[in-house]
């Protein structure tokens, strides 16, 4: 089952394009839950601490942090789950 298109967004990331939203769910922090846009098949749940923005920026990080460590989003598969810390502030334009 992939994510609604109402309360998700889209997000390119090293020109493939996500669709992600924030799950309801309140464990121990935000979980942002990223799939592919077209044809989704591994989802992943990116959990991020409390006090975080889930911001464009913080996205692509996760995003990339989940690639890094073995997503693979094309490929079918339970859904990968990951708990972030220690994340870095977001960029300032200087």
């Amino acid at each position: 089952m992939s994510l609604a298109k109402k309360g998700s967004r889209k997000i390119t990331v090293n020109d493939t394009v996500f669709r992600w939203t924030v799950s309801p769910d309140d464990e121990p922090g935000i979980a942002i839950v990223v799939e592919l846009l077209d044809s989704p098949a591994q989802r992943a749940v990116l959990w991020v601490e409390h006090g975080n923005v889930s911001a464009p920026w913080l996205v692509r990080q996760a995003i990339l942090h989940a690639l890094d460590h073995g997503w693979h989003p094309s490929e079918r598969g339970p859904e990968m789950v990951f708990r972030l810390s220690g994340f870095p502030t977001p960029p300032t334009n200087q």
